[in-house]
């Protein structure tokens, strides 16, 4: 059975090398310190060879040469787009696809050495489990890149992604240990390992996640990927947790209730059981250290990104309907100076004196004729229109009613960056004011389009400006803040927004709407990545 289509190849190669040899000469004199040049040049060189009509062993022979190269760069050049806002500048985007890129010409390379595999051609017969674990490796790194750049895998990946484990399943190889130094994790490892490697980081919601959680996350799954199995029947058991796969779909899991075309099971419970007991060992005194979890978070992160994780396998996301033309639309402010002004905050500017004020217009009716007034309202950014995205406009609403918003801002409908956990003002259809959101989820899709869930915070949010005594010399700043009303019950104290990092700087807070309040700042509740949120109280 053919799991895959792969372009048409022709005698006349275009590659500046035919073989493992000269693949190695022709790398001995790349400029191998330029990373973002190495990476273009690799792309072309590996497409044009993808084209070429070669044997398929030396075909291995030769992408094993260059895939050495590519995972020496591959650290380099991830630094150039991981941890940014998104969408990404321009530069920081043309390094996304190009790493993207580089790792999809690889994949496609060896599924040609595959097809040949399947079609039991003699010189890589014995070659089955290394090119399908090579094949998957590289889908791996593909979604690795991908997800550090906070981009949603396509269709054409799990599509891939299915048709390696099923051809790997044909040749009887799923199974077999294969061993992988590159890849910088365990010595060895399966393609079904790596296949539920794959599955189990989309299922841990990557983009829930901080950076510093992603990674522990995936060193922990690295370990456990091969206590996944991957069956043809689900488990009976009843409290067995099984996330129901089709192998014909171009999506990682399974609607509940559609017939699969070609069935399979992730069964998860020797993976959870790994977290469970570790939680448990937390709990009872050991270190992460001495639990192999890394020396650098603590026990209660450890334990509480263990119990997240859980619950994310455990519960796997639905698919998410697509937001359309038509679709209800919330006005969304995004970065603090613009929710202020969208709140109806007054300047932060300090006020000029009016000496100040006719010296400088005097001296532009000299220069232009007449005084160029540029007002703070004029100038301010206006609110994006976000889609709501869901099932039905009523299921849109009623989302918001329940204070959990999907957000998606289509191709052309603004250009503020985003952090995950960053602050939002958002105004819902038929309302009159904006009210404060927190994002949980972030993420951006091949075709431009922004997508984020957010939760509704609460509360009729009171914009404040914040006079910050900074150090060490007590230079006085103005800053955007936030007041919003403790929620139910009642006795819950009311909070206060503040940039991110400005407390930590502070020598003194003045809070003042438009006159001083007599509140201050008690304790920090939760850090974003834009601001940070204080219990307050009476002075």
């Amino acid at each position: 059975m053919t799991w895959f289509s792969l372009p048409v190849t022709q005698p006349d190669n275009r590659a500046a090398f035919a073989d493992s040899a000269a693949a190695e000469a022709w790398l001995a004199q790349q400029p191998q310190a330029n990373v973002a040049a190495m990476q273009i040049e690799l792309t072309r060189q590996i497409q044009a060879l993808n084209a070429y009509r070669m044997a398929p062993r030396e075909r291995f022979k030769t992408l094993e040469v260059l895939r050495k190269v590519l995972f020496t760069i591959d650290g380099d050049a991830q630094r150039r787009f991981e941890n940014r806002p998104i969408p990404l500048w321009s530069s920081e985007q043309v390094a996304l696809d190009t790493s993207r890129r580089l790792w999809q010409s690889c994949t496609v390379g060896y599924l040609h050495c595959l097809r040949a595999c399947l079609d039991d051609t003699p010189e890589v017969a014995d070659l089955k489990a290394k090119i399908a674990h090579r094949t998957m490796s590289c889908l791996r790194r593909e979604q690795m890149t991908s997800y550090l750049g906070m981009l949603e895998m396509e269709g054409e990946f799990w599509r891939n992604l299915h048709a390696v484990l099923a051809s790997a399943e044909q040749m009887g190889v799923a199974r077999d240990p294969v061993s992988d130094r590159l890849l910088g994790e365990t010595s060895e490892s399966t393609v079904s390992g790596q296949y539920a490697m794959i599955l189990l980081l989309h299922l841990a919601r990557p983009f829930e996640l901080s950076r510093n959680q992603f990674a522990a996350a995936t060193r922990w799954l690295a370990r456990w990927r091969e206590q996944a199995e991957i069956t043809a029947t689900p488990d009976s058991r009843p409290k067995s947790h099984s996330i129901a796969l089709d192998l014909s779909l171009d999506r990682p899991t399974m609607a509940p209730g559609s017939a699969p075309g070609i069935p399979r099971w992730l069964a998860l419970d020797n993976v959870l059981r790994k977290m469970r007991k570790r939680v448990e060992s937390l709990a009872a005194g050991e270190s992460p250290e001495e639990l192999k979890l890394g020396s650098g978070i603590s026990s209660a992160a450890c334990s509480a990104l263990l119990k997240t994780l859980t619950e994310n396998l455990k519960h796997p996301l639905p698919i998410a309907a697509p937001a359309e033309v038509g679709s209800p639309a919330a006005k969304v402010a995004v970065g603090l100076e613009n929710i202020h002004r969208q709140l109806g905050g007054k300047s932060l500017k300090q006020a000029e004196e009016p000496s100040s004020i006719n010296r400088r217009e005097q001296e532009q009716i000299a220069i232009f004729g007449h005084v160029a007034r540029t007002s703070e309202e004029a100038n301010a950014s206006k609110p994006e229109s976000w889609l709501l995205a869901a099932a039905s406009d009523s299921a849109a609403l009623a989302g918001a009613a329940s204070g959990e918003l999907q957000l998606c801002r289509p191709p052309g409908n603004g250009d503020a960056r985003l952090n995950n956990k960053c602050l939002l003002a958002v105004q819902l259809p038929g309302a009159s004011r904006f009210a404060l959101a927190t994002v949980y989820r972030l993420c951006m899709h091949a075709d431009g389009s922004l997508h984020a869930v957010a939760r509704l915070l609460p509360g009729e949010p009171l914009p404040l400006v914040a006079e910050v005594g900074e150090r060490p010399m007590g230079k006085v700043s103005r800053q955007p803040a936030f007041l919003l009303p403790g929620a139910e019950p009642v006795d819950a104290p009311p909070s206060v927004f503040l940039p991110a990092g400005v407390p930590a700087r502070a020598l003194s807070i003045k809070l003042h709407h438009p006159q001083p309040l007599a509140i201050k700042l008690s304790s920090c509740i939760e850090r974003g990545s834009d601001y940070e949120r204080w219990i307050c109280e009476t002075n």
